[in-house]
This record gives structure tokens, C-alpha cells and sequence, in this order.
């Protein structure tokens, strides 16, 4: 219905496995190897994923000529529309990717170089990748980057070259490590501990500037030349209590030409505060965001508004099997349809979040125009085994206004819906870890389509007798990974 590809597809990991972990990025002072003045630090991943869908939602049907969040059209909230796919009932595909890493520290200065091999079994030529995601197949540097810190600790730190980033609960800014290929940035990073206070500062480029010939560009004219796209950021943590964490955030994308497809020409500033906290099983975020700015469009740069907040929390019991309970919700502003030249625009943008530990394993929604409200419970009754189980109710913020996935990608919108409800998620998963390198994960997920959801859909696949059933999803996959050290 909304994509022009056949197998685009969702990779994404359950969020309800395990939570969110400090070692998303390893730090230069772990234990490695010594050879002489050095100490090497390999790494080793491989991870096979499988995975299958009934009925789609971001598959087939209408095809749009930008998949930015904020692009729009004349007269409508989504983008112009190129083309109309048939109807696709069932996906599935298996894909593999491969990490060989080495860390090489040297007094205060650490080097990171790990390639990544990234692709599907088959051909790749049916998979349409998110905001920020390479295309595939990738083989390339996942990380590349010099760390020059202060020798006591990474009190303070530079690091240059590309590198994955991941603030606060990667609303804003993820790693987005369970989709295909993941996500690694461009750029310079800063940082020094203050005290209790945490400060980092980014400045990364997503386009250069300057223009591209024709060979490379993929077009028979040259891309327009400009200034490029950058994303700058900065972000304060102080740490006053174990259950008590301040955290703000600023970040501004600049995009001009040239620039990612993913992206719409203009200026977007996102202010953001967030309250955590994690004591004794009790974890808990609860986080606030205004974005403004100004964005391009058909006829004139249109003004941002939009408003985000989102929390969670969890409680690890000392019931047998280490029983958890969690709780999550969120909430983001969207547009009402059409808009009028100079009306300010309210669908919020979430920047390059991580598609896969807010908002369900199924990767359905996103962190715009959206009512969410869940919770799960988790249980580890062996060493070696977890299982969890969840359910969230999912709803628009506007009716009238654009349906998003995880991954940013559009999934359409129908003026004349009158429905908040896009549906209800329920996940189930099984992870098992018979030795600590190797880690088996399944899980099964169904959502069950409001009228909201069915709108969306009969408006998208208006020129199909047939439509789509749009009364349910059915998702599924299957998971290997095999990590060293």
C-alpha cells in the first residue's frame, strides 16, 4: 500500500526481552589484549534473522515520491503520488549480517575499526530502507573513528569518524542495531564529566556539501549543489540520585541540497528534557519534546510546532523466575490533513530514533501523530531462558493526518477518517542463551486494525477492487546470534 517495493520490511528485535543496556557502545578502557604498548581488542559478530508477515501495512499500494516525514503535498498531508503497486498479502525473507571488529588503545588514544557485511539471501533488490539506514546489500565500515580521552578514565573524550550514537532512550537520536544494517553517524563527538553533571556535544554530517555528477547521483542531470545536511546536538546529564536523573537535549538538522532522500529541505530544532531513574529492579523515563522550525514545501516554507512525551518504567519483583512487570505510553502531535499556505505545521518528527525499544517489536508506529499505551511482563525462569509477553493499544493523534512506522516510513492517511484507533499489538518471545557467545530469539506478534487503520488502508488502495483485508497482521521471525567477546 505504501511502499514501491515488494519486500520492504521491518528487521526489528524484542523490545521486551531484556532492557535497555549501558554496553551499547564498549568503552576504550575495556580488557583486551596486550602487544607491547598496545592492547587489541577483536570482536566478532554474526546474526542470521528470518522473518514473515501476513498483510503488510507498509507494502504495496500506493507509491509517493518522498518518504520524509515531513513532505507534503498539494492539498494532503502526504507526499505527492507517484504510482499505485499491487496489493501484496505476504512477505517474508531471510537476511545475515557479519561484524569483524578490532579496538587498538594506546595510552590516550583508542582506534575502532569494525567492517560490516550486511544483505539478504536472494536478491536484494526488493528492500526499501528507513531514515537513515544504508541501502543493501552494505559491505562497509560500521564503526571507523580515533578516541583521544584523558588516561584516568574517559573523564574527557574526542572522538572522530563514523560512530553509533545513542542518547537518553534513542527517541531521538539510536543505534537502531536490530534492523538489517543498523545505524552509524558521521561526525565529531565531545565529552567531559563534570562532577555528577554528564555533558556531550555532536556535530555530524548526513550529506556534504558541494553536488554529485550525474554517474553518481543516479540521474541525468547533475544533483543541485548547497550546503549539504548536517545534525548538531548537545546534551546534559546530571546525575543528582540513583532514582533521579536530568537530562536535556538540543538538536538542529539543517538539510539543503544535496540531501538524504529521506529528508525535506529546511531547518528543525527539537528541545528535549528528560527525568530516569534505575534503583533495586525500579526503572523509569518519562521524557518531553517540542520541535520548531521551518520547512519547505509546494508553495512556501511552512512553520513547526509539533509536541512529543513519552514514559516507561519497570519493576523487576523478587517473585520466583524474576518476575517484571512494565508499563509504557507516549504521546505525539500530528497534522489534520490539508493545510493552508503559511499553517504551522504540528506532525511531529522524531529525528533518526531507534526503531526497535519504544514502540513495539512489530515496528508499526512511530513517535509521531500517535496515542500509544501498553505495558508487559517479563520472566527469566531458567539462567538460560526468557520470556515475555505484551500488549499495547495504539491510536492517532490526529485522524486526519499521517500514519508513520518505526522506521519512519510512510504508511498513508485518509481525510475523512473519524477514528482514532489504529489497533490493538500483541507480542509474544522466547530468547534462549545456552552459552554466553550464542543467543536464540523467537517471537510472534498480531495486530488487530481499528477503523482508524482500515480508513488509512481503503484510502490507499482506492484503486483496487480487491483492497486489502485489513483486519489483522500476523508477524513472526527467528534469531541467531553468535558474539565474541
Amino acid at each position: 500500500m505504501i511502499r514501491s517495493l515488494p519486500f520492504a520490511s521491518i528487521a526489528l528485535g524484542s523490545a521486551l526481552l531484556a532492557p535497555r543496556t549501558a554496553a551499547a557502545q564498549a568503552s576504550p578502557q575495556s580488557e583486551g589484549m596486550p602487544l607491547g604498548a598496545f592492547t587489541l581488542r577483536p570482536s566478532v559478530e554474526l546474526r542470521l534473522r528470518s522473518e514473515f508477515r501476513r498483510y503488510p501495512v507498509d507494502t504495496g499500494g500506493d507509491i509517493y515520491s518522498s518518504n520524509a516525514v515531513l513532505a507534503e503535498g498539494f492539498g494532503g498531508a502526504m507526499p505527492p503520488l507517484l504510482d499505485t503497486g499491487n496489493v501484496v498479502k505476504t512477505q517474508w525473507f531471510v537476511a545475515q549480517r557479519a561484524r569483524l571488529g578490532l579496538a587498538v588503545d594506546h595510552g590516550p588514544v583508542t582506534g575502532v575499526l569494525t567492517l560490516q557485511d550486511a544483505r539478504l539471501w536472494g536478491s536484494d533488490d526488493a528492500i526499501f530502507v528507513g531514515a537513515g539506514e544504508p541501502a543493501l546489500p552494505e559491505t562497509a565500515p560500521y564503526e571507523a573513528y580515533i578516541d583521544l580521552h584523558t588516561r584516568s578514565g574517559r573523564r574527557a573524550f574526542v572522538r572522530l569518524g563514523r560512530q553509533r550514537i545513542e542518547w537518553g532512550d534513542g527517541r531521538l537520536i539510536g543505534a537502531n542495531d536490530e534492523t538489517l544494517a543498523a545505524r552509524s553517524l558521521d561526525g565529531v563527538r565531545a565529552g567531559v564529566q563534570l562532577g555528577n553533571v554528564d555533558l556531550e556535544a555532536i556535530a555530524v554530517l548526513l550529506a556534504a556539501p558541494g553536488g554529485a555528477p550525474p554517474e553518481v547521483g543516479g540521474t541525468r542531470k547533475p544533483i543541485s549543489a548547497g550546503t549539504g545536511t548536517q545534525l548538531y546536538g548537545l546534551n546534559a546529564i546530571w546525575h543528582v540520585a540513583p532514582l533521579l536523573h536530568l537530562e536535556a537535549t538540543a538538536l538542529a538538522r539543517i538539510a539543503r541540497e544535496p540531501r538524504p532522500s529521506w529528508l525535506t529541505p529546511g531547518d528543525t530544532v527539537v528541545l528535549d528534557a528528560r527525568v530516569s531513574g534505575d534503583r533495586r529492579g525500579f526503572r523509569y523515563a518519562v521524557e518531553g519534546a517540542y520541535e520548531l522550525g521551518r520547512v519547505s514545501t509546494f508553495s512556501a516554507d511552512r512553520p513547526l510546532g509539533g509536541f512529543a512525551a513519552a514514559a516507561r518504567a519497570e519493576l523487576e519483583t523478587a517473585l520466583p523466575a524474576h518476575l517484571t512487570f512494565n508499563a509504557r505510553g507516549a504521546y505525539a502531535t500530528g497534522d489534520d490533513g490539508a493545510l493552508e499556505v503559511g499553517e504551522t505545521q504540528r506532525r511531529f518528527d522524531p529525528i533518526l530514533p531507534d526503531a526497535q525499544d519504544n514502540h513495539g517489536p512489530m515496528g508499526l508506529y512511530a513517535w509521531s501523530n500517535v496515542i500509544e499505551a501498553g505495558g508487559g511482563v517479563r520472566a527469566a525462569p531458567f539462567d538460560t531462558m526468557t520470556v515475555a509477553a505484551g500488549y499495547a493499544f495504539v491510536g492517532l493523534a490526529s485522524p486526519g493526518g499521517r500514519w508513520v512506522t518505526s522506521r519512519l516510513l510512510p504508511v498513508g492517511a485518509a481525510e475523512d477518517n473519524e477514528s482514532q484507533t489504529l489497533g490493538h499489538e500483541i507480542d509474544v518471545s522466547l530468547s534462549l542463551q545456552p552459552w554466553e557467545p550464542a543467543r536464540f530469539t523467537l517471537g510472534y506478534g498480531l495486530f488487530l486494525f481499528g477503523d482508524g487503520a482500515q480508513a488509512i488502508f481503503r484510502s490507499a488502495n482506492r484503486a483496487h477492487e480487491d483492497g486489502r483485508p485489513a483486519d489483522l497482521q500476523h508477524w513472526a521471525f527467528l534469531q541467531a546470534t553468535l558474539r565474541a567477546p
